[in-house]
């Protein structure tokens, strides 16, 4: 990349035909190793075509910020570009991928807490696992289409179907997605007690679940997007869990029937969705629980979060996320709130913790240095998509406020004050959007300790 740049700019100064301030029109873009993908679904990410012109002094910038949007498509091992300048002066644009296996049939397993540490102070013990079978097809009929099939038993027992096409229209910038999932549960948290999550274990089914959804999202030009998402909810408990919290669904009901509907907008302009390094995000949804007048649940809840990525340079970089819930005041069952400590909504060093309320405040901080980055290549795998393995590795230093309302009086745990985390860590990340973090927190009160996550931090 950096010859081409230096050639192209010899050549410039020397022929005589453009200047440095001036532009260059595109004669050709190229697209290599799309052996499934479609390439107007390749086209439709660039923000240049062919008839274009980009400036000389941006030039080597844009190809390189289209390649990184190429590979947030997740279609995608690596993506590689480069460019030269054809003897009538115009360019020719070349951009070389390697797809990942799109079609994918495993075995699948994961522990049932809300997290790894979670687990592990419950006694690590793998009857509360789940397993069962995940078939995935990425990239369905090449255009970026994916259906989900998750049949999965342990101590929760689920079946979910989806399907998820994210170009209906001739533009390329309607999408839809259908979702079916059907649960049971003969372990069942019905109630939190200082912080944590309290189960009922039973031999005969004590919750039911199913839930069905449509969304639609439209995308405005390349960063910008808005979801429509219709849901109906149907949930049943035992008795003997009604008994125990009848704020569960509230008025000690068996039975929750509702439907929702959620907007959300989103702003990406992140260098790589899965370990962002550079860019930023913004998202902000409003979500109204109960539609109908028969339905059994009335609320509304509204999210707002802001992350923002720097290079610092000299390969070091900070993240900084801010995000914030309030919902509306008065009577929300048991089983709908949702305060700090689910999914990845938590100050690090609170994984053990669940602390409920219908408000809260939440600011990470992350300062990362990249140690290691580099693609190690396995010969002895024959596979192409696998053979070629992407692995970074860098050392982190976070430090974590947070903040949950809580306005039962009464709540005497983590709830109405402040929290803060901090400590060091080592984060992971190799092919197929796996992260890997291990961190060492001190939370308040000077404790310490060891917490594993996988998955995205934002």
């Amino acid at each position: 990349m950096r010859f081409y740049s230096f050639m192209l700019f010899i050549g410039l100064l020397l022929g005589g035909f453009v200047g440095f301030g001036q532009s260059m029109r595109i004669d050709s873009i190229h697209f290599v190793g799309n052996e499934k993908t479609r390439e107007n679904i390749l086209r439709r990410e660039l923000d240049f075509q062919e008839r274009d012109s980009l400036t000389v002094q941006d030039l080597s910038e844009r190809i390189e910020f289209n390649r990184r949007k190429l590979m947030n498509t997740n279609l995608f091992i690596w993506v590689k570009s480069d460019y030269h300048q054809l003897p009538n002066g115009n360019l020719s644009i070349n951009y070389e991928c390697l797809e990942q296996w799109y079609v994918l049939a495993y075995p699948a397993f994961q522990l049932a807490d809300r997290n790894l540490n979670d687990w592990w102070s419950r006694g690590h013990d793998f009857d509360r696992a789940i397993y069962g079978l995940r078939f995935l097809h990425n990239n369905f009929m090449g255009r970026n289409e994916k259906v989900v099939i998750k049949a999965e038993t342990g101590f929760t027992d689920k079946l979910e179907l989806s399907y998820q096409n994210p170009y209906l229209d001739p533009k390329k910038t309607l999408g839809m997605t259908l979702s079916l999932a059907y649960s049971t549960q003969k372990n069942l948290a019905y109630k939190t007690n200082q912080d944590t999550l309290t189960y009922l274990e039973s031999d005969v089914i004590l919750g039911e679940k199913w839930t069905g959804a449509i969304q639609f999202r439209k995308r405005f030009r390349f960063y910008d997007f808005q979801t429509l998402e219709l849901r109906y909810n149907h949930a049943k408990i035992a008795d003997k869990i009604a008994q125990l919290n009848p704020d569960y669904f509230g008025e000690g009901k068996t039975e929750q029937n509702y439907t929702q509907v959620r907007y959300g907008f989103s702003y990406d302009f992140r260098d790589f969705v899965t370990y962002p390094l550079r860019g930023r995000k913004i998202d902000v949804s409003f979500t109204k629980h109960g539609i109908l007048p028969n339905d059994q649940v009335n609320f509304w809840e509204a999210k707002a979060a802001i992350a923002l990525f720097f290079d610092l340079g000299s390969r070091f970089f900070l993240a900084s996320q801010v995000k914030t819930k309030i919902s509306q005041e008065g009577f929300i069952p048991y089983a709908n709130i949702k305060g700090l400590g689910y999914e990845n909504d938590l100050v690090r060093g609170y994984e053990l913790n669940v602390i409920d309320g219908t408000n809260y405040f939440l600011w990470r901080n992350t300062l990362r240095f990249q140690l290691l980055s580099t693609v190690l290549k396995l010969p002895y795998i024959k596979y192409k998509q696998f053979n070629q393995m992407p692995i970074a590795i860098y050392p982190t230093v976070f430090t974590d406020v947070g903040y949950v309302y809580n306005a039962n009086k009464e709540t005497r745990n983590s709830a109405n004050k402040w929290l803060t985390g901090t400590g060091l860590g080592f984060d992971f990340v190799t092919y197929y959007n796996f992260v890997c973090k291990v961190g060492f927190p001190i939370i308040n009160g000077g404790k310490t300790g060891m917490v594993v996550s996988i998955g995205r931090e934002f």
